[in-house]
């Protein structure tokens, strides 16, 4: 396994931005599809900002570390903060009958990633894990010329 592609970021929504771009650089790197490396930005994406929102509470001031780990064919990313720790048994998408804004992120990380695993055991904080294999057809093929 190659050493993870590792970025901290400030737990700011600002700076989520920041967070996307290295991981769809990433993933284009690896050459993984360009439809599923969306989806898998949009996983990670969406838990920043519930680090932000739940663990944080709006505090800026604390880090969201960020690690990338593509090892054959799968990919899976850690997420490190240091707030209020999440009660992963509380954890459940809403219902998709229920029209309202929000609430949609845990659903979209269960559907399209393969696991998704919170750990607290640990002084303070959360991480996070969340894994997705990758079949032959998720990688770019090289045009010929």
């Amino acid at each position: 396994m190659k050493q993870p592609v590792k970025l901290t970021i400030p737990g700011d929504a600002q700076y989520l931005y920041l967070g996307r771009k290295v991981i769809l650089y990433f993933l284009n790197h690896h050459e993984v599809q360009e439809d599923l490396a969306f989806k898998l930005v949009l996983c990670i994406d969406e838990a920043c900002a519930n680090i932000i929102k739940h663990s944080y509470g709006g505090n800026t001031e604390c880090p969201i570390e960020i690690s990338l780990f593509m090892d054959d064919n799968e990919f899976w990313v850690e997420l490190r903060d240091y707030g209020k720790q999440c009660d992963a048994n509380k954890i459940k998408p809403r219902p998709l009958d229920k029209i309202k804004p929000g609430g949609l992120g845990t659903h979209f990380m269960n559907e399209i990633m393969d696991d998704v695993e919170y750990c607290t055991n640990r002084d303070e904080g959360t991480l996070l894990t969340m894994r997705k294999k990758l079949a032959t057809e998720d990688f770019a093929v090289a045009a010929k010329t």
